[in-house]
C-alpha cells in the first residue's frame, strides 16, 4: 500500500481503542474574557443561512450542517458592533466559506488539483476586476460574488485591496493542500504552520471586520511591522487552536493537513503532539503581549482607529476559540465538558498511521 492511500483512507486512521489527551490551556491572554456578541446575531443567523441554502441550492442535509456549524455566532463575536447590513454580509461570507472549504478538505475537489485551480480562478475574478458573467460558474462561487459586490460597493480601495490579497492567499493555501496531498509529501511542522497561515481562511476576516466596523485607516498603518506581526500572530493562534480542536474530525476523515497529525506522523505520541502544538500557541500569546505594547502612535484620531483594528484581530481570535466550543462541528455534544476539563478522548493511532513517518 502506498503512502498516498494511507493518507487518504480514513479507516486506517481509526481505532476502536480510545486514549485521553490533555489539551493546552487556550484561554490565556486576551482570551480570558467573555466576548461581546452582536445583538443582531439571532435574526441575521436565520436570514444568512436561508440565503446560502437558497443561492447554492443546498439539500436539507447540508442546510442542517450549516445550521449546526453556526458560523454566524463566530461573526457575532468577530464584529460585535457591526450594523445589521454589514453584519449580514460578514455572516454570508462565513456561511459560504465552510461548505466551500470542505470541497477541498474532504469533498469532491479533494483529489482534483486542476479542477480546484479553475474554481479558484473563477472565484477571484470579481475581486481582480475581471468579467465574471460565465454561465458555468458554480452556484457557490456566485454566492461569493454577491458578498464581494456588497463589500466593494461601500468600502475603501484599501479594504478592497487587502480583501483581494487575503483571498488570493487563501486560494493559494487551499490549492497547496490539494497538491501536497496528491504529491504524497509529509511536511514539517514549520511548513504546516506556514501553509495553514493561508489555508485556514482567517486572513480574509481582517478586511471583512474592517469593512463591518467601517474603520478608516491610512495605508501606512498596514505597512507597520508591529501591525503586520499582530495580524500574523492572530492567524497563527486561529490556525493552531483550530488544528487542536478539529483533530477528532480531521483524523476520522483522513485529512492529513493538521499540525497535531503532522507531529504524530513524524513519530510523536498523541500527547507529545498536542503538547508540541500547544507550545506554539503559548509562544503566540507571549509574543502578542510584547508586540501590542510596541505599537507606535500616529496621532490621537488614527490611534483610536488603530486600536479598533487591533481589537478586531483579537475579536477574530476570540470568536474562533469560543465558537469552536459552541458549534457541533468539532467536538459535538461533549464540547462543554472538554472545555471544563481540557481532556479529549481520541482513537489510538494504528500501525498503518505510523508507517508514513520517514
Amino acid at each position: 500500500m502506498n503512502d498516498q492511500a494511507i493518507l487518504q483512507e480514513p479507516s486506517l486512521l481509526r481505532s476502536p481503542r480510545q486514549t485521553t489527551v490533555l489539551l493546552p490551556d487556550m484561554f490565556q491572554s486576551f482570551l480570558r474574557y467573555n466576548p461581546a456578541v452582536n445583538p443582531n446575531y439571532e435574526t441575521v443567523k436565520a436570514e444568512s443561512e436561508d440565503w446560502i441554502n437558497r443561492v447554492c441550492a443546498f439539500d436539507s442535509k447540508m442546510a442542517r450542517k450549516i445550521n449546526k456549524c453556526d458560523f454566524s455566532y463566530f461573526c457575532a463575536i468577530a464584529a460585535p458592533e457591526a450594523p445589521p447590513d454589514r453584519f449580514r454580509t460578514l455572516c454570508d461570507w462565513g456561511n459560504w466559506v465552510f461548505p466551500f472549504d470542505d470541497m477541498f478538505d474532504n469533498g469532491r475537489l479533494r483529489d482534483l488539483p486542476e479542477e480546484s485551480r479553475l474554481v479558484m480562478e473563477s472565484l477571484m475574478m470579481p475581486l481582480l476586476g475581471q468579467n465574471s458573467q460565465d454561465e458555468k460558474r458554480l452556484d457557490i462561487v456566485r454566492a461569493h460574488d454577491s458578498v464581494v459586490e456588497r463589500v466593494l460597493a461601500s468600502t475603501t480601495t484599501g479594504v478592497h485591496r487587502r480583501f483581494a490579497l487575503a483571498m488570493q492567499g487563501y486560494c493559494h493555501g487551499a490549492l497547496m493542500q490539494v497538491s501536497d496531498r496528491l504529491g504524497n509529501r509529509l511536511p514539517s511542522l514549520e511548513e504546516m504552520l506556514a501553509l495553514r497561515h493561508e489555508s485556514s481562511g482567517c486572513r480574509p476576516l481582517y478586511p471583512l471586520v474592517e469593512y463591518a466596523h467601517n474603520l478608516q485607516l491610512p495605508d501606512e498603518v498596514f505597512d507597520n511591522p508591529c501591525i503586520q506581526e499582530l495580524e500574523d500572530l492572530g492567524v497563527e493562534m486561529v490556525a493552531i487552536s483550530n488544528d487542536i480542536l478539529s483533530y477528532q474530525k480531521e483524523q476520522a476523515e483522513g485529512v492529513p493537513h493538521n499540525m497535531v497529525i503532522v507531529c504524530q506522523l513524524h513519530g510523536l505520541s498523541a500527547q507529545q503532539a498536542f503538547d508540541t502544538v500547544g507550545k506554539l500557541l503559548e509562544d503566540c500569546y507571549r509574543r502578542w503581549e510584547e508586540v501590542e505594547a510596541s505599537v507606535p502612535h500616529w496621532g490621537a484620531e488614527v490611534d483610536a482607529e488603530v486600536q479598533r483594528y487591533i481589537d478586531g484581530i483579537k475579536a477574530v481570535v476570540t470568536a474562533n476559540l469560543n465558537w469552536s466550543f459552541k458549534t457541533a462541528r468539532y467536538l459535538g455534544t461533549a464540547a462543554a465538558e472538554i472545555k471544563r476539563t481540557r481532556r479529549l478522548q481520541i482513537p489510538e493511532e494504528s500501525h498503518d498511521y505510523k508507517t508514513l513517518v520517514r
